[in-house]
């Protein structure tokens, strides 16, 4: 059972301001009232998730032990060093993408079209990660992150443009949306499909939640297993996971970390774990105190950056969502994951799909090791299982999935893979809808179409992966997406021919409808999209001016950076900007999008 006591700002661990110090991450007590304790079911969740934690910590630090990168953790906080190691990532990106050109360039293969692209791709990925890789380098300047956290405690970059910015979402806009997360899917809803604006604001809120989290915490885990890794156990062979074996997702929590390694040393690496946590993640325990949530890590997702999944549920609810952190600014490691837009085949974890994204797919599907899929899927079983205790024979936990950049990329994944493998989850849960903001490209041609083929399968549910999209966001909309539109002339693998996953909704200001893109949309019968909301526009109006009263919105020349040329293209990527834009929609219905 962790400790769920909030630090508070007097609290200083390892030398460093824990979240929670600076006035986006100070807590008013007059918005909602704050969860106190934790309740029997919590605790246990808590207690199997900490598990699952553990055991993806002890596959990691055994990985880095065999691998010899045993020093690489602690050294992240030197400049220099972690410099050189972003410097590594970005010689190895060049070196794959170039070889993949040469090889394809030397098959004799291509047309003078996928020549052209595949060379294109290769200098522009080239050029703008070096770019990024500089940035990356500014960024992490000891003098400007100690300037920083002077200033802003550990608020993450891109949440700090809105004061306040977790208190903005009233609680009644929160209680609305947990009614509808719970509820019963409703068979009549194929057409019009309804976005529901309660959920939509929750998730959001949810998404950028994921940036509040001090990724040190799991790292001083996993260094303290690469440490403990014991030379006689290491001799075991790592294997791909399977259904079933100790690192599937059938087995029980623990049995991972408990294989590899000692009792004693077990309990050090948890001990740590929930030692790191009470300030890593005190921020968002406080702010699923406030909203009357529930939250524990499901993954690590196999890495030292700060790409992670977490569960957030409602302890006497019949809803858990799957959340994944996005693309950290300053993080070059999920730049580069970002930028590595290969085709790499998925038929093996995906029945029907052909290709996705290989950055992606590597972070949550990778072909060797324990797979991060596993260990959320484990996780959601967990959360369901406990949730239908005391509820009537036959009641269903409706699994959600959000996220935001990088992380609506690994929400999409993860939830094609549940949606073709339906007994992942076990037998409590009921995939629904997912709610993606600034959704990257993630799949090929075939892959989209078999899945919207999937998911109008089954009538009783009806299913919609939502892609929201704020003005021309260029993670959303610059990379290479023709396969959005069957664009003719490109080979089948070209790496032009990346689409996205999902049916877009296109923000746009009211009195302006918002616009809708996608397949069933272009479809003879087609379908209509229709916002939906708890509370009518007037009432959603006075809370965002309420707002407005205690200055808690977006400085105005944050929003104005928008229109500029490319800068607004990134401005447009922030979390901040994609609550602003959904404040300001219309309660109209969507239309389609031409452009």
């Amino acid at each position: 059972k962790t400790n769920d006591t909030p630090v508070t700002s007097s609290q200083v661990t390892n030398g460093r301001k824990p979240a929670g110090v600076n006035q986006l991450h100070e807590v008013s007590t007059s918005s909602s009232p704050i969860v106190t304790g934790l309740d029997d079911s919590t605790a246990r969740i808590q207690q199997q998730l900490r598990l699952i934690q553990a055991d993806d910590v002890a596959q990691m630090g055994k990985t880095r032990r065999i691998q010899g990168k045993g020093n690489l953790i602690t050294a992240g906080y030197e400049h220099s060093q972690l410099t050189w190691s972003n410097l590594k990532r970005y010689i190895y990106y060049v070196t794959e993408t170039w070889s993949v050109y040469i090889m394809r360039q030397t098959s004799g293969k291509l047309t003078w079209h996928d020549a052209v692209s595949v060379i294109g791709f290769a200098i522009w990925g080239t050029v703008s990660l070096a770019v990024i890789w500089f940035v990356c380098l500014i960024g992490t300047l000891p003098p400007l992150m100690w300037l920083w956290r002077l200033k802003n405690g550990n608020a993450s970059l891109v949440n700090a443009n809105i004061p306040h910015f977790f208190e903005t979402l009233s609680a009644k806009q929160c209680d609305a949306a947990k009614e509808k997360l719970s509820a019963k899917p409703d068979p009549t809803a194929h057409n019009p499909r309804n976005f529901d604006m309660d959920i939509a604001a929750l998730f959001l809120q949810i998404s950028s939640l994921m940036y509040e989290r001090d990724p040190n915490g799991s790292n001083s885990a996993i260094q303290e297993a690469t440490e403990r890794s014991d030379t006689s156990l290491l001799r075991r062979e790592l294997v791909p996971p399977a259904d079933g074996d100790e690192q599937g997702s059938d087995a029980a929590p623990g049995a991972v970390i408990n294989s590899l390694f000692e009792s004693s040393d077990v309990a050090r690496i948890i001990k740590t774990l929930d030692a790191t946590a009470e300030y890593s993640e005190a921020f968002i325990k406080d702010f699923t105190k406030r909203y009357g949530l529930a939250f524990a890590v499901a993954s690590e997702l196999q890495t030292t950056s700060q790409a992670y999944c977490s569960l957030f549920w409602e302890p006497k609810g019949k809803w858990v969502v799957v959340a994944f952190k996005g693309t950290d600014p300053t993080s070059f490691d999920e730049w580069a994951t970002d930028f590595t837009c290969t085709f790499v085949d998925a038929s093996r974890d995906i029945p029907g799909f052909s290709y996705l994204h290989k950055g992606f797919k590597d972070r949550i599907l990778p072909s060797e090791g324990r797979q991060p899929y596993k260990s959320i899927a484990a996780a959601v079983k967990v959360v369901c299982k406990e949730l239908v205790r005391g509820q009537p024979d036959g009641t269903k936990i409706n699994v959600w999935f959000t996220g935001h950049s990088l992380g609506c990329s690994l929400a999409s994944i993860a939830y094609a893979t549940a949606l073709f493998n339906p007994k992942d989850f076990g037998p409590h849960a009921l995939l629904r809808d997912a709610y993606c903001y600034a959704t990257p490209i993630t799949c090929d041609i075939k892959s989209r179409l078999v899945f919207n083929h999937k998911m109008e399968e089954d009538t009783q549910v009806p299913r919609t992966l939502w892609r929201i999209t704020n003005r021309d966001d260029f993670v959303a909309t610059g990379l290479p997406d023709l396969g959005d539109g069957r664009v003719e002339g490109f080979g089948a693998d070209n790496m032009l021919n990346f689409c996205h996953l999902g049916v877009e909704i296109y923000m746009k200001d009211s009195p302006n409808p918002c616009c809708v893109a996608g397949d069933a949309v272009r479809a003879p019968a087609g379908y209509k999209v229709h916002f939906t909301s708890k509370f009518d526009a007037a009432t959603l109006r006075g809370m965002r001016d309420d707002l407005k009263k205690k200055g808690w919105v977006q400085p105005f020349y944050i929003t104005w950076m928008q229109y500029l040329p490319f800068v607004g293209s990134m401005a447009a990527h922030g979390t901040t900007n994609y609550w602003e834009q959904l404040q300001r929609i219309a309660m109209l219905p969507a239309v389609e999008r031409t452009g």
